[in-house]
């Protein structure tokens, strides 16, 4: 005899959006940064021809590594490169795969040695990074972009560029709201503001347990 059972909407619907919001943060940021990348190698095409070849070898990498991606959120596993490197190393190595694709020039600052941080608490910065530096390279018109790390009382983020400030600026409404929910989950504050010297400025608090 076949059992039917029901499965809550609600329950349903979140599944969904779990999903597509994995989808939204995690594929997206590395298909943007191909973008850019074939982007770079069309002109360099036309005015360098061999070190076009040498980037659209490294795209090739990279969508390898996007479609390992798909099959790593499918099967609800947290990125390699945070397996593999750690939060710090993750975020640079991000931000290296951006460097010769857009104008805009990406520091980061890890204040002190970051202890061992939860997975979830990995993850959550992790995406929030990335969400919000495509977010600076689409939408920010800036120069320059400072991400920074720290541990005290917990785990601090910050996003900070020199571009046309929170308020003007075009960002995604999907991007911001995933960036929000996802700290949220695990009990942690987003915030978006002008900065104090002009620009964006986005600051993450996520809480460890028992304290770092």
């Amino acid at each position: 005899m076949r059992r039917k059972f029901a499965v809550s909407t609600d329950v349903a619907d979140e599944a969904r959006r779990r999903v597509l919001r994995d989808l939204h943060d995690g594929l997206g940021p590395s298909l943007a940064a191909i973008a850019l990348g074939l982007r770079a190698a069309r002109h360099l095409v036309a005015r360098d021809p061999a070190s076009a070849g040498p980037l659209l070898a490294r795209l090739e990498e990279e969508m390898h590594n996007a479609v390992g991606e798909i099959r790593r959120l499918a099967a609800g596993a947290y990125p390699a490169e945070l397996a593999r490197l750690g939060l710090a190393g993750a975020v640079r190595a991000h931000v290296a795969t951006l460097a010769d694709r857009h104008p805009v020039r990406v520091f980061v600052r890890v204040d002190g040695a970051l202890p061992e941080l939860p997975i979830s608490v990995q993850v959550t910065a992790y995406r929030i990074i990335t969400e919000a530096l495509t977010n600076v390279v689409r939408h920010a018109g800036a120069r320059t972009c400072v991400v920074r790390l720290w541990c005290a009382d917990g785990l601090h983020v910050e996003v900070v560029d020199d571009g046309c400030g929170a308020g003007k600026a075009e960002g995604s409404g999907v991007g911001l709201n995933s960036m929000r929910e996802r700290a949220r989950e695990i009990g942690g504050t987003w915030a978006m503001e002008d900065a104090a010297a002009g620009g964006t400025r986005i600051a993450v608090d996520l809480p460890v347990a028992g304290g770092v």
